[in-house]
């Protein structure tokens, strides 16, 4: 009978040790998800941007609604991206005013802010990871960026 009490004890514990090992989370910190280059793809007719190189793929069209942009005269546009070291994308494209600060969520990204760069749109704007910014070039004219805006 004693027996049959440590062998209930011991499944018990058992199970415990069990349950607690396989809802533990495991952190790592201290990650730089830094890309060192920016990404250019090009959005199809439908908006559809993606980056064979990263996964990342998305639709601009609620960009080019921000913007005030068609999509049919925005297909084949080339659309630039870059992360910085916390994790956030940034997101612009040549006739944009902005950039989008974007935060990735599960299956989606959330604007975190948006940068108003110039009141006219930009001409060939181009990304850089300026460790901790985004480097800005448009036209003649370079910017810092972080995630909450010129700097």
């Amino acid at each position: 009978m004693k027996s049959n009490i440590y062998i209930q004890i011991l499944i018990a514990v058992s199970f415990a040790v069990l349950l607690s090992a396989c809802s533990s989370r495991v952190a790592i910190e201290n990650v730089d998800f830094a890309q060192p280059l920016e990404t250019v793809v090009q959005a199809g007719s439908d908006g559809q941007v993606t980056d064979v190189r990263t996964g990342v793929s998305f639709n601009v069209l609620p960009l080019l609604e921000k913007e005030g942009l068609n999509a049919s005269d925005f297909a084949n546009t080339d659309v630039r991206m870059i992360r910085n070291h916390q994790g956030y994308y940034f997101v612009t494209a040549a006739g944009f005013r902005n950039v989008y600060v974007m935060k990735t969520r599960e299956n989606e990204l959330r604007s975190e802010n948006i940068i108003r760069i110039s009141s006219d749109r930009m001409e060939n704007p181009a990304l850089n990871q300026r460790n901790p910014y985004i480097q800005l070039v448009y036209g003649d004219r370079s910017v810092n960026l972080s995630k909450n805006g010129i700097q």
